[in-house]
């Protein structure tokens, strides 16, 4: 009697579990994650509730609890591989690299015929920046199936930073046979060429890019540097143009390149203007600098050298009206010849006007100026 009431106590707990992981099964179906998590804590501790637990927190992003829960799980049963493997994922992914090796190594151990347990052993080497070690393993899961995308984009990233550039190329056109429209692929072949200094072979996979809809930053700046080096200048004007007014204004190699291809089909007056923006960016603007050093000449009383800072302050930034208004104060305390200040606050007037922040203070004291030369020739 006891033992047959044990069987029902035992078969009342057994299809309780099976509830209450049911229903948490049914929650997570709907993405309502913490009604599952309560669902499948009220079912009796076991590996299975476990990694439930891990997989819910895993969606929750909650990678520490997912952790704990699928540690909790394998400390009860070790051979679970579905788990082992959503484990040593969340791992790379929470970059913990360092601990998903072994996870994916055994995996492999376990079934070497897996392409994803080599991709993932791929992606931990390459979150530890170990390019030695991951390239094999995306090779060997690019053997196993031929059509695992993922591991021949990282397999291709992983070639060009290690400077592998033939090898890039080969797996990029292997990818783009497969599918011409394939962007990421074209993108990584064109950075392939680009890098192994092919420029005549970049030209047509940037331009299949745009294409694509692809107009990047750095397609447009390619396929403007990869016209100028095939001396091809007047496309490479073109696209350096486009590069100029949508993306990058400030990049002074951009205007050099131009300025050289502009000498190049002599067009001498854009070469110029080219060149001298080149310069303009290159050189820095100490302006600020000179200012505070002025600044501090005033405080200390010296006035000549807060003057000169000044004026080399004005040199950095002509068209600044604070610095010019501070050049005229400083003029006024430094020169005892009234005819040697006028022309600083005159060259401010002409520069900013009236109307700008110092204008009317400017222009009061240029009228006393001159009406203290006047007063003093009259005299």
């Amino acid at each position: 009697m006891k033992i047959f009431l044990s069987m029902i106590v035992f078969f009342l707990v057994s299809v309780l579990a099976v509830a209450q992981i049911d229903k948490g099964d049914e929650l997570a179906q709907t993405g309502n994650w913490k009604a599952a998590i309560i669902a499948y804590k009220n079912a009796p501790s076991d590996a299975t509730q476990q990694f439930k637990l891990a997989q819910a927190y895993t969606q929750l992003g909650n990678s520490a609890k997912a952790i704990t829960h699928y540690r909790a799980g394998f400390a009860i049963d070790s051979t679970a591989v579905k788990p082992m493997y959503d484990y040593g994922k969340l791992l790379v992914n929470s970059q913990q690299s360092i601990d998903a090796i072994p996870v994916f190594n055994l995996l492999i151990e376990r079934d070497s015929t897996n392409a994803s347990f080599h991709y993932y052993l791929g992606e931990a080497w390459s979150g530890l920046n170990q390019v030695n070690n991951a390239i094999p393993s995306y090779q060997k899961a690019l053997l196993l199936n031929e059509d695992y995308r993922a591991a021949r984009l990282d397999l291709i990233k992983n070639l060009i930073q290690k400077r592998e550039f033939s090898k890039a190329v080969k797996f990029a056109k292997q990818g783009i046979a497969a599918d011409s429209t394939d962007v990421k692929m074209n993108s990584y072949l064109a950075q392939a060429y680009m890098n192994s200094k092919w420029y005549d072979k970049a030209i047509p996979v940037f331009e299949r890019l745009f294409e694509l809809g692809n107009d990047t930053e750095y397609n447009r700046n390619g396929l403007a540097f990869s016209y100028y080096s095939t001396r091809q200048y007047e496309k490479s004007i073109e696209n350096y143009k486009v590069y100029v007014e949508e993306y990058n204004d400030k990049e002074a190699s951009v205007f050099f390149n131009m300025s050289v291809a502009y000498m190049r089909i002599e067009k001498y007056t854009e070469s110029i203007e080219a060149i001298e923006k080149a310069i303009a960016i290159r050189r820095p603007l100490l302006d600020k600098e000179y200012v505070q050093l002025a600044a501090v000449h005033a405080r200390n009383e010296d006035i000549k050298n807060a003057f000169y800072a000044l004026k080399t302050a004005q040199k950095e930034r002509a068209d600044d009206a604070m610095i010019n208004y501070q050049l005229a104060i400083a003029a006024d305390r430094y020169f005892k010849d009234k005819n040697s200040i006028i022309p600083y606050y005159e060259n401010y007037l002409e520069i900013h006007g009236k109307k700008s922040p110092y204008g009317s203070l400017a222009a009061e004291r240029l009228a006393d100026l001159k009406e203290a030369v006047f007063m003093d020739v009259d005299d």
